[in-house]
């Protein structure tokens, strides 16, 4: 089954791509998540960011995002807030990495002059001249006095403000997640120039506790068409069979969260979202067993493979279920891992095939044969395997840009 009619919907209006790897995901700042946004801006707009959490990485970053990203240390805490808040991102025993929640307690304060916030480049394909609206997700208290100065300005000289609602209170006297977007007209002024929004206006005014916040996004509100990434869940060294875990562990609130900002945004009368997953490397090592309805004890068989694709596919359906949604909605395209060898490793062969006769049975699945459209010599030679070839399970950032060109042809 072709992905054109899905991609090409991109092309009467907007759609949403969600990531989910291992460490090709995002690799020292690129990636997938840079891969497949660089080649997707060579064919398509770009109408929004990735939803992108404050404290990423535990307040450390992680490079999510093409020519966009947090900025910031580690700001107030990644657990604790209230039961009623603390569901919008409880991972339970999982991860759902590198996004995590900020949290400050009452009596607790951040100064304003701390970097924090959404920071869009100058050569960022959402066109920082265009009318931009930034998003930030924060929850609202029963009691105390909370409040915040959300702010949006250049982020180079001249630092002109772009929007200051002014303070907002975060006593509501109820527990609610609320959205604040700060508007920019457009402007060619702006035109290659870096800007961002921020959860304080700097040097003016800090935040008070009690204060939470989930994720921020900046939108392209003049563009109806087009296509949005974001990493949903990237996993160094794990397999499939854990990133079906996270989700199965993620609450039904945190993922509910997640995708209803994405459906809600593209503002279509069926909203389509891509559920792109690349695995294999590591499932190669795996020996638990798999944690889909099969649940299959030789955790590095392409059976267990599969069904931990399957875990993948159901919870996220069981979302759409829970709320409501259609599933006519969502598209999966599974990549398994880039070639390592000529001929190929036997392994990651097996699970190519197997994928391929499980999607059949999808209504909407759809496979990425990455070994089809190039051999690891080619590889190799164009200078893509990471450490000049010595490091064939990753790749360099030019590799990750043209494997992501491949892909998107594919």
């Amino acid at each position: 089954m072709s992905l054109l009619p899905v991609f090409d919907l991109a092309r009467t209006q907007r759609i949403d791509i969600v990531g989910i790897g291992d460490s090709n995901q995002i690799l020292s700042g690129f990636g997938w998540d840079h891969g497949i946004q660089y080649a997707l801006s060579q064919h398509f707009p770009m109408w929004a960011t990735g939803l992108i959490s404050q404290n990423e990485n535990n307040g450390n970053g992680s490079g999510q995002g093409y020519l966009y990203n947090r900025s910031g240390s580690l700001i107030g805490a990644v657990s604790g807030a209230p039961a009623d808040l603390d569901k919008y991102l409880n991972k339970g025993s999982g991860s759902i990495f590198p996004a995590y929640y900020t949290y400050l307690a009452n009596g607790s304060s951040l100064g304003s002059t701390l970097a924090n916030g959404l920071v869009i480049t100058g050569a960022c394909p959402l066109d920082t001249s265009a009318a931009i609206a930034f998003d930030g997700y924060y929850g609202t208290f029963t009691t105390d006095a909370g409040q915040f100065r959300p702010f949006a300005r250049w982020e180079e000289t001249p630092f002109t403000t772009l929007a200051d609602p002014g303070a907002i209170s975060t006593n509501t006297g109820a527990y609610s997640l609320q959205k604040v977007t700060l508007s920019a007209t457009a402007s060619a002024a702006r035109a290659g120039k870096q800007i961002g929004m921020r959860w304080t206006r700097p040097s003016v005014q800090g935040i008070t506790g009690p204060f939470f916040c989930t994720y921020m996004r900046a939108r392209n509100t003049d563009r109806t068409t087009g296509i949005a990434y974001g990493t949903l869940e990237y996993r160094g060294g794990q397999s499939a069979r854990t990133m079906a875990y996270d989700l199965q562990q993620a609450s039904d609130d945190a993922l509910t969260h997640y995708f209803s900002i994405l459906r809600t945004d593209q503002q279509a009368v069926q909203p389509c979202i891509i559920i792109m997953v690349n695995s294999g490397l590591n499932d190669r090592n795996e020996t638990l067993t798999s944690v889909g309805p099969g649940a299959v004890a030789d955790g590095d068989s392409p059976e267990a493979f599969v069904d931990n694709c399957t875990a993948i596919v159901q919870r996220i359906q069981a979302i759409w279920t829970l709320n409501g949604w259609s599933q006519d909605e969502l598209n999966f395209v599974f990549m398994v891992s880039h070639p390592q060898s000529d001929p190929d490793d036997a392994e990651l062969i097996s699970y190519r095939t197997a994928i391929a006769t499980y999607v059949a049975t999808l209504d909407h699945g759809y496979t990425i044969d990455l070994a089809a459209k190039i051999t690891s010599a080619q590889m190799l030679a164009n200078g893509w395997y990471a450490s000049a070839g010595a490091d064939k399970a990753h790749m360099t950032q030019a590799g990750y840009e043209g494997m992501g060109r491949l892909a998107i042809a594919a």
